[in-house]
């Protein structure tokens, strides 16, 4: 018996003890039950050490379960282990193949041997790069050290009058409360009026007329992945109080020791703005010339969709007209993202583009509201566009592709993604949040999702588990507003800005738009994030969807040139991620985590996005694919793109 599948097995670069272990191939829908066994082979007999029986989603029917993923663990920090693998068909199968009574229904795959050394538990990722030369040095923006610590701008400080804008004459939007460990018990026991409570003096009735409700279900609550949202509770203004009594409410609620944090959840941010779009379909026309429709006006709909990968010209090498992220190379070294899940979030996507067709590794967790079909598509093929002889080329197209929608609410209302992704996101996964946030208070500023404390927890819970996990920086702001320190078409500094909210460094990866042309920072990108960023394309990118370079009747065959903002940048920077991943996990069975991702792709990614008569980069480097895989050959020694003398 024969199966088209590959048993993936990985440990992260510093080694933790934990063996990662899942299959992929197109025969998986074949498989029952994996039962992985590990042992130390470093003895004179082979000792057992771990071993489980992972169930396919074709046995349990829930998509946690594709691929039997499973974890073997030691407490030994080196040593030479072997990982085995007994695969069980499903009965369909083992009818198919009509096999005699006596015959076994399992497949006993080839024996897998790890040889740790004892540096892996704590070797730094750059422990084998030369650090001379300049292009390891470079500096990264930072506030002069006599401006001490930024403000921090607190909606619940007194002087606030603590109402959202233009929310004076009607009711507020339910509130996002954090409680500390056990701080909704203690909340609770505050409530009763033989408490005692300073709650219960200031008002003494409130027991009767507030309402918290936990953003997580009874049965989600006892999910260990949702633990970080379990102190989270949604709170409504009550119908019978005004907005000035709730303010004195929450400031009464925020000065309680159990209370972590309070937030009014923004509107949903549109992912782009009116300046960035403009600016780079601008830029695209002035670059290419003037954009090619080759739809309804100029062929008829009958016309095959010609190959576009000539304008996919962020997949070069950097020339003098465009500064490329180097991919074509490690392409034509089987290096395509296969092996990788990524888990990508956007505003929805056009499910039957023809240039998505024909795979069975696009997985759509949610698929409502689909409010903007668009944007997502444009994302999606970025990343996923199918190999073939029309359209683009999606940079890790051999991916496993998780979609979210940003704005996918349950029935109470809460966003479903952050839960989503705390369900499906395992180690050495790849996720982006292509989202917009702002403060409630300076709506006309785009933010990061990480200014929001429940995102910042989601994004750090999933780096917590060895993900790497990258959001959109956001796009600045569309008002000039003198009080706020913001100017129309121009980013804010993320490390001064008093109206973003840093809650602390998350290992997340902030992704901010660079120039096509010359990859210098664009004005209207955010930057300066004190913790790590990266940079990639804000324009004249060429994907699916819109219909800017091809319009044909209804949306499944439209493409465009002038795809820009941190839209474009967060899936370049994320499929140039995912081929790293995906040639550490296949090449030297290691998964990077967030940290070690972003040094590597620092230290040999392109430092264009400097500010004028600087070296300072405010946004990070761009990354350089094949950079990062010579580089990653000589730390962990031999490979693919060990032949190459330099970088």
């Amino acid at each position: 018996m024969s199966i088209n599948i590959e048993i993936l097995y990985y440990r992260n670069f510093n080694f933790d003890g934990k063996f990662h272990l899942r299959c992929i191939g197109p025969d998986l829908h074949k498989i029952k039950r994996i039962r992985y066994v590990l042992k130390d082979i470093g003895q004179q007999e082979p000792v057992w050490l771990d071993s489980t029986s992972s169930r396919s989603q074709v046995d349990s029917g829930k998509l946690i379960d594709h691929g039997c993923p499973a974890i073997l663990g030691t407490d030994l920090s080196h040593g030479r282990f072997e990982l085995s693998a007994t695969i069980t068909l499903t009965d369909e199968q083992i009818i198919k193949l009509d096999l005699p009574a006596d015959a076994t229904a399992t497949i006993t795959w080839p024996t897998m041997v790890v040889e740790i050394q004892p540096e892996e538990v704590d070797r730094r990722i750059l422990d084998r790069v030369p650090l001379t030369g300049a292009s390891l040095r470079v500096k990264r923006s930072a506030a002069p050290p006599e401006t001490g610590p930024r403000p921090v701008y607190d909606p619940l400080l007194p002087g606030f009058n603590g109402l959202p804008d233009g929310a004076a004459d009607k009711a507020l939007p339910a509130l996002l409360v954090k409680f500390g460990k056990d701080g909704f018990a203690s909340f609770v026991a505050d409530l009763e009026p033989d408490s005692r409570s300073r709650l219960v003096r200031l008002w003494p009735n409130l027991k009767q007329v507030i309402q918290l409700q936990p953003v997580l279900s009874a049965e989600e609550h006892d999910d260990d992945a949702l633990a970080v949202l379990r102190d989270y509770y949604l709170l409504a203004q009550p119908a019978s109080m005004f907005n000035d009594t709730f303010i004195a409410l929450l400031r009464t609620l925020a000065a309680l020791d159990y209370v972590e944090s309070l937030s009014f959840p923004p509107a949903e941010q549109e992912p782009g703005n009116i300046i960035a779009a403009a600016a780079a379909a601008l830029v695209a026309t002035l670059i290419t010339g003037a954009a090619v429709v080759a739809g309804n006006d100029a062929h008829e709909d009958s016309q095959p969709t010609p190959d576009f990968d000539a304008l996919q010209t962020y997949l070069d090498a950097p020339t003098a007209s465009h500064k490329g992220l180097n991919i074509r190379s490690v392409w034509s070294k089987q290096v395509t993202g296969k092996g990788t899940r990524v888990h990508f979030s956007d505003g929805g996507l056009f499910a039957r583009h023809e240039d998505l067709r024909g795979t069975d590794r696009l997985r759509v967790i949610s698929d409502q509201p689909n409010a903007d079909q668009a944007h997502g598509t444009a994302s999606v093929g970025l990343l996923f566009a199918q190999v073939n002889s029309f359209g683009m080329n999606g940079i890790c197209h051999d991916c496993e592709l998780y979609l979210y929608d940003n704005r996918a609410i349950d029935h109470r209302k809460y966003l479903r993604t952050p839960a989503d992704l705390l369900r499906q996101v395992r180690a050495g996964d790849i996720v982006a949040i292509n989202r917009q946030s702002a403060s409630i208070h300076v709506l006309s500023t785009y933010l990061p999702s990480l200014h929001e404390r429940d995102w910042w927890d989601v994004c750090e819970a999933l780096t917590a588990r060895g993900a790497v996990v990258v959001n959109a920086a956001a796009n600045g702001s569309n008002q000039s507003l003198a009080d706020k320190g913001t100017a129309r078409g121009h980013g804010v500094d993320l490390g001064q800005w008093p109206y973003f909210d840093d809650h602390g460094d998350a290992s997340t990866i902030l992704v901010g738009a660079c120039q096509s042309w010359d990859g210098k920072p664009h004005q209207y990108s955010n930057y300066g994030y004190r913790y790590r960023m990266l940079n990639a394309w804000g324009d004249s990118v060429a994907t699916l969807g819109y219909g800017k370079l091809q319009d044909k009747k209804g949306d499944d065959r439209d493409y465009t040139n002038s795809y820009g903002g941190t839209s474009s940048a967060t899936p370049l920077v994320t499929g140039a991620l995912s081929l790293i991943q995906s040639y550490a996990m296949r090449q030297h069975h290691v998964y990077l985590n967030a940290d070690q991702m972003h040094l590597l792709v620092m230290a040999s990614g392109y430092a264009d996005a400097t500010l004028p008569l600087t070296d300072v980069l405010p946004m990070g480097r761009r990354p350089n694919v094949e950079a990062a895989l010579v580089m990653l050959d000589r730390i962990l020694g031999g490979g693919t793109f060990s032949a190459h003398d330099e970088l």
